[in-house]
């Protein structure tokens, strides 16, 4: 399908289309002018000299035949013309072809008979070199549309490829024609430029935020730490104290996985990772969620599944997703189901609205009717982290309502 569709194949298949229907118009007029040809040059002159032998027959006239004229009445007419009705026909006669003219006059019957044996052969090699001719400039336009095709898309065929290398703009072929390739050409160049800049400028960007927030992360793990060691005789600030502690952890994390999400996958590396005990630790992170609801939060995995990833990107998808789940389920359960090939995370919620499920991943859709909870980010941060993992995320509506997110893994677990 794709060769049939490409660009060389449509010019290809142009030349070929009007080349058929060009010679499609010749042939046709060629024919209509052999016939008529046979009409005026035989039927006619037939008619008109079969009347002056009539006259001249009448008129006892001595009659002067033409070559491969006969003329015959009443009963020396042969009998396969006898019973012709009056007119002008063509018949073939054993291996000969005829043109003849039947004619009543008074009661006498006159049959006067041309053989057109040599024409018919004219007329036989002149419609065979129109088949030949046909044929023959039908193959010479598929050569010349494939030639032609091959040299007009070359050029195409060059910035195609050069563009699908990724190669630098300046050294994008055609920048210096001033055709339409050469403005195709300068136009990818310009966007292509651009586009670098933007991805540089943002993981510049991104790696600089990351790493500025470092450091505050680490001081407030720091004091944290400190804070618990002096409250450990006051159990409800302790509580407080873990909390801080446990919340500035997470969001160390989240900046760590941030920072990775600015580098190249191919850059990434990884490990084998167990997603049993990363989910524990995201589930036991999500209970405080579900401290005032009465929401039941079930996980179930027959085996250990591992992976090869980043436990940074894993967490901050996996982890979003349940967060999700809890917050917006207000009563029933949230299940958790994790095979060897995937991992589905299903709720009772509200579910996603209609409207907004073909956007769902999209930065700023909030997949719920309550506006003024969360950012919209949260969704689009889990594709874009499972796409920079090769993993896949699709959503399901649940027959009995709710949410299912389906997390495919790239890799079968070793």
């Amino acid at each position: 399908m794709k060769a049939r569709l490409s660009l060389k194949n449509r010019i290809a298949g142009s030349f070929v289309l009007l080349a058929f229907v060009l010679c499609s118009f010749f042939t046709l007029a060629a024919y209509t002018a052999v016939e008529l040809a046979e009409s005026q040059l035989i039927d006619h002159n037939l008619d008109k000299l079969a009347t002056n032998l009539i006259a001249q027959h009448i008129n006892k006239i001595t009659l002067e035949l033409p070559p491969d004229i006969s003329f015959y009445v009443d009963e020396d007419i042969p009998p396969a013309f006898r019973h012709l009705p009056v007119g002008i026909h063509e018949i073939e006669t054993g291996d000969t072809e005829v043109h003849l003219v039947v004619r009543n006059i008074g009661e006498q019957r006159f049959v006067v008979v041309d053989d057109t044996s040599d024409f018919e052969d004219t007329e036989l090699l002149i419609f065979i070199s129109l088949g030949v001719g046909f044929v023959t400039s039908i193959l010479l336009s598929i050569a010349l549309g494939l030639t032609s095709a091959k040299r007009l898309v070359a050029p195409v065929t060059a910035l195609a490829a050069a563009v699908e290398r990724n190669d630098a703009p300046a050294d994008l072929p055609s920048l210096d024609k001033e055709n339409e390739i050469g403005i195709l050409a300068r136009a990818f160049a310009k966007r292509t430029d651009e586009l670098q800049r933007f991805l540089a400028d943002e993981k510049l960007f991104t790696g600089d935020v990351s790493h500025e927030l470092r450091t505050p992360l680490t001081i407030m793990l720091g004091a944290s730490e400190l804070l618990k060691t002096k409250l450990a005789d006051t159990p409800d600030e302790l509580a407080v104290a873990e909390r801080i502690r446990r919340v500035a952890s997470e969001a160390s994390e989240r900046v760590g996985a941030l920072l990775l999400l600015s580098q190249s996958p191919d850059m990434l590396g990884g490990s084998q990772l167990s997603l049993v005990h990363l989910i524990e630790r995201e589930i036991e992170r999500c209970q405080q969620l579900l401290a005032d609801k009465p929401v039941e939060l079930l996980f179930h995995a027959p085996q250990d599944v591992w992976v090869y990833a980043r436990s940074e990107l894993a967490g901050i998808a996996i982890g979003n997703l349940l967060r999700n789940a809890c917050q917006y389920t207000d009563k029933g359960s949230v299940r958790v189901w994790l095979t060897a090939d995937n991992l589905t995370i299903e709720d009772n919620g509200p579910g996603i609205p209609e409207n907004v499920r073909t956007r769902l991943f999209d930065r700023f859709v909030r997949g719920h009717d309550n506006q003024h909870v969360g950012s919209g980010l949260g969704l689009a941060i889990v594709k874009r982290v499972v796409d920079h993992m090769g993993w896949d995320i699709r959503y399901e509506t649940p027959a009995d309502g709710g949410s299912r997110f389906i997390v495919t893994f790239a890799h079968s677990p070793q």
